[in-house]
């Protein structure tokens, strides 16, 4: 691992973002680095923007500032659009996607532009119905996304990420866990942006 990792979380409110980015944290923590996670949003409405944060590092010591040139940027809903989604991800980093067939069409503006990064996609949102993960008609699908940002990052075992969903988690925690293992299981490159 590098000195530090930066995530940048992008989802909506009711989606269980910031649960999310503590999970992770907690779950990096377990496998002996340093991780802090927070996160910023503005008015607390289900469905509204909100952007999380994580950092993962050797050292105990690590800014407290966003992160602008995150190493992941993990995007929980891929409704979400705008050059500003992927501003910063650095070269060679990973942009996470929930999205299924014909998610290009959404990110078609993102995906035009000149960068370098290596593109994986999981079908949370189908993963999520099919554990009955949802309040309403919003799938929860965090405990997907966090199966698929171990797997990819390689910071956080699945046994790591169970322990940590089972401390964090008081609703369906079995069917939490079968949904991040069947993330961690599923999540696939789709290709390398290279233009």
């Amino acid at each position: 691992m590098k000195e530090m990792l930066e995530f940048r979380l992008h989802g909506r409110g009711g989606q269980g973002i910031v649960v999310a980015a503590s999970i992770f944290a907690e779950a990096v923590f377990l496998e002996g680095y340093y991780a802090r996670a927070f996160s910023l949003f503005g008015a607390e409405r289900r469905g509204a923007p909100v952007t999380a944060f994580i950092r993962v590092s050797k050292n105990r010591l690590m800014p407290r500032s966003r992160i602008y040139q995150p190493d992941y940027v993990v995007v929980f809903d891929s409704t979400i659009t705008g050059s500003t989604l992927i501003a910063g991800l650095k070269e060679e980093g990973t942009l996470l996607i929930n999205g299924k067939e014909g998610w290009e069409d959404n990110m078609a503006g993102i995906l035009a532009q000149d960068n370098r990064f290596k593109i994986m996609t999981v079908d949370a949102t189908e993963i999520a119905w099919k554990h009955k993960l949802a309040i309403g008609s919003f799938p929860m699908v965090n405990t997907v996304m966090l199966g698929s940002m171990g797997r990819i990052s390689g910071l956080a075992s699945l046994e790591n990420l169970v322990v940590s969903i089972k401390k964090r988690v008081s609703v369906s925690v079995d069917a939490n866990i079968s949904a991040a293992t069947e993330g961690y299981e599923s999540v696939k490159e789709v290709g390398r942006l290279v233009t």
